[in-house]
């Protein structure tokens, strides 16, 4: 469960926060045609985007792997296409042909759905890949063979000539 936690974490984020994308921008936005006003809703789409990014290191906090996994992750699933993919997963809508909106993303090579659906896995495969650096790869300490302990050749020496 503990190398679960951030990943958990991040999940459990980014369903809400694209949950609440929906709510707020297609429920209210779209609805009653507020789109011109589409500026002050990215503003408050960033700012509740550090809210989730601080309370999760909040609640990780002791942990600096679990720190930096899920501040990563969560930046990556919100600008590498993911959340607008989950957008369209749970809002039951197909992801349509083009997402224009995207254009700008750095993170995005091209904003055809086959092109947001390969980067959502490239940097997907990613965040694997730094999963398994952080929490597979772990050092072993390494113990001291006896010539390097302080002390051990005279005592080794003075035992075999005890013998």
């Amino acid at each position: 469960m503990r190398k679960i936690r951030p990943i958990l974490a991040v999940s459990l984020a980014l369903f809400f926060y694209t949950a609440t994308d929906i709510l707020v921008w297609q429920r209210i936005f779209e609805h009653n045609r507020l789109v011109e006003y589409a500026d002050m809703y990215h503003t408050g789409w960033f700012v509740s985007l550090a809210g989730y990014a601080t309370i999760g290191l909040i609640l990780l906090w002791g942990q600096w792997k679990d720190c930096l996994y899920y501040l990563v992750a969560l930046a990556v699933g919100a600008f590498s296409g993911l959340e607008d993919v989950l957008y369209y997963v749970l809002d039951g809508r197909p992801l349509p042909a083009s997402l224009p909106w995207l254009r700008s993303n750095p993170m995005i090579g091209s904003i055809t759905r086959s092109g947001v659906l390969t980067s959502v896995f490239f940097w997907l495969g990613v965040l694997l890949l730094l999963y398994v650096a952080l929490y597979w790869i772990e050092r072993k300490p390494r113990i001291p063979s006896l010539p390097d302990l302080p002390g051990a050749g005279q005592e080794t020496s003075a035992n075999l000539q005890q013998l």
